[in-house]
């Protein structure tokens, strides 16, 4: 039995691997299990980066400030998720050392005061229509994953508001988008589908296919809904860059990757 499940990871961390096509100088930003590999030389002070989906752990969010010093915007209408923001620029004001409560556990954040003044919070999330939905809690108390899509099967909810991504770009008089992070608990098809239909300019999409890690024995339906959504990237004239057995994926535009690999 032991045996048949190794060779199952195996097969799967193989088709995990499926029609990535590498990018030269790759940088990985973030705490062990919500970061991304990002190209190391695309991003600087004017780059306009959305983060949706923050819980309580914006590693990365906070590392593209950090980092490149890019515009970054936040987007979760989850309570505890604004909470944890003023969290930490409470504690950064203070010169308290303050962690990121997820998965890892071990993050400390290292920024500067001033420097989050270029990352902007909106309690709102992302949608294909502009409304206010259900997002049902998950099954494991105090774990921040709220899903449109309940995931994880449950019935107890909180009631927030959601909208267009082509809406929120406009109302932040944005024209592009040059990266994107999409971390929102099995709603990421939706979005991505969304996106794709109103030809939005983002440039680069960060992506981890969270169903992947709710899919209750039913391993292959699940890789066939995160490649078809990935087909339709590919389709749109995106690249894979680089992909991880559990599906976080980044994908940049042609014309991006293109640029890059001249660099």
């Amino acid at each position: 039995m032991q045996a048949l499940k190794n060779l199952a990871k195996k097969i799967v961390a193989r088709k995990a691997q499926e029609h990535v096509t590498p990018l030269d100088k790759l940088i990985y930003l973030g705490s062990t299990f919500q970061g991304y590999y990002v190209p190391a030389n695309y991003l600087h002070a004017s780059s306009i980066c959305y983060c949706v989906g923050a819980g309580v752990d914006i590693s990365l969010d906070v590392e593209l400030a950090t980092t490149f010093n890019s515009q970054v915007f936040i987007f979760d209408p989850m309570p505890y998720a604004l909470d944890h923001f003023n969290t930490l620029i409470e504690k950064t004001e203070k010169g308290e050392r303050f962690k990121a409560s997820g998965t890892d556990g071990e993050y400390v954040y290292s920024v500067k005061r001033q420097q989050l003044d270029s990352i902007q919070f909106l309690a709102t999330g992302v949608w294909n229509e502009k409304k206010v939905v259900k997002f049902y809690s998950p099954s494991k108390e105090n774990y921040p994953g709220h899903s449109i899509t309940n995931l994880q099967k449950t019935e107890d909810y909180i009631e927030a508001p959601v909208d267009k991504l082509v809406n929120i770009m406009r109302s932040l008089n944005h024209q592009h988008v040059d990266l994107l992070k999409i971390e929102i608990e099995g709603s990421e098809y939706v979005v991505i589908e969304d996106l794709l239909r109103d030809q939005l300019d983002v440039r680069v999409i960060l992506v981890e296919f969270d169903e992947f890690h709710h899919r209750e024995g039913k391993v292959l339906a699940t890789v066939n809904r995160i490649n078809q959504t990935t087909n339709k990237l590919l389709k749109a004239g995106y690249k894979l860059v680089h992909s991880i057995s559990f599906y976080k994926r980044t994908f940049v535009r042609a014309d991006v990757f293109e640029t890059l690999q001249k660099l």
